[in-house]
Formats: C-alpha cells, sequence, structure tokens
C-alpha cells in the first residue's frame, strides 16, 4: 500500500488536494502525529502532537511547545500518524500508519498541514508478511518463482 499519490493534469504531474491526497476516513483512526523537521541549525527534530480532521477535511496540529525557536510558518515537515496493538502474551497486531510530507502554516492557533506527499500500510489490507516480502527484491523474486506452483 506504500504509494505515493498525484493527478496527472495537461501541465505535467500535479500534486492532490489535501482530500485527495490523505483519506480523512483512515486518517481519523489516528489519535495523534509525530512531527518532524529540520531545525534552524540544520538538526532533525521531532515531537509528538494532537490533531483535528476540520469539516472540509484539514488537518489541523496542535502547535508543539517548540514551534517559535525551532520552526517557522511554511517548513517543511514529516508527520508520521501511527498505530500499533500489543498483545498481552507479546507480538502486535492492528498495526498501520500514514506518513504525510508537505508544509506547515498557522490557522487560528493551530498548524495547518498542506500535505504533498503520502505513504501509508494498514495490515488488514495488506498484511505484514506480504508488505516485507513485496519490499524487498529477494522477496519479489521468491513470490515470482512460487507463482507458476499456485497457477497449477
Amino acid at each position: 500500500m506504500e504509494e505515493r499519490r498525484y493527478l496527472q493534469g495537461s501541465g505535467g504531474s500535479q500534486p492532490l488536494t489535501a482530500l485527495e491526497l490523505v483519506d480523512p476516513d483512515r486518517l481519523s483512526l489516528f489519535r495523534y502525529g509525530v512531527v518532524t523537521w529540520i531545525d534552524k541549525d540544520g538538526f532533525p527534530f521531532s515531537v509528538a502532537t494532537d490533531f483535528l480532521l476540520s469539516e472540509n477535511g484539514e488537518i489541523l496540529l496542535r502547535k508543539p511547545s517548540a514551534y517559535p525557536t525551532m520552526m517557522g510558518a511554511g517548513a517543511s515537515v514529516g508527520v508520521l500518524f501511527n498505530h500499533i496493538t500489543g498483545i498481552p502474551t507479546g507480538g502486535y497486531t492492528d498495526r498501520r500508519y500514514m506518513l504525510v510530507w508537505g508544509r506547515v502554516s498557522e490557522d487560528k492557533g493551530f498548524l495547518k498541514l498542506h500535505p504533498e506527499e503520502v505513504s501509508e500500510w494498514d495490515e488488514k489490507i495488506l498484511p505484514f508478511d506480504k508488505l516485507c516480502a513485496a519490499a524487498v527484491p529477494q522477496g519479489k523474486k521468491y513470490l515470482e518463482s512460487l507463482q507458476p506452483s499456485i497457477d497449477a
């Protein structure tokens, strides 16, 4: 499910709008986001924050306390929304993430995220073992070698 979605327009590849790029129904399944940016000294910085979805699908991030000194409006950010449920006997289930790259602008006390790219994974759609197998070249070759015996 790892993908980057772009709309093909007459002038070439044009980014989709926030609503076309990020599915608000899937995004609403997450409780918080981890905002990552490069600070004024060139170092990566990450902080967890709450977020809201406006009625028209805008992603509004609560301003992190480090915002005034570390990141300015218009900054390029990555926001990781993720979820994982631990199993009491060991292991995990219900794993999913959405990574949104874009820029932020101030909006009524929040940071409005303007998505430019998105990648996501949900194990209910693509199980973890299939994700791993599809992501690794050796795994792809292995799955292709099995296909004839599956088709037989």
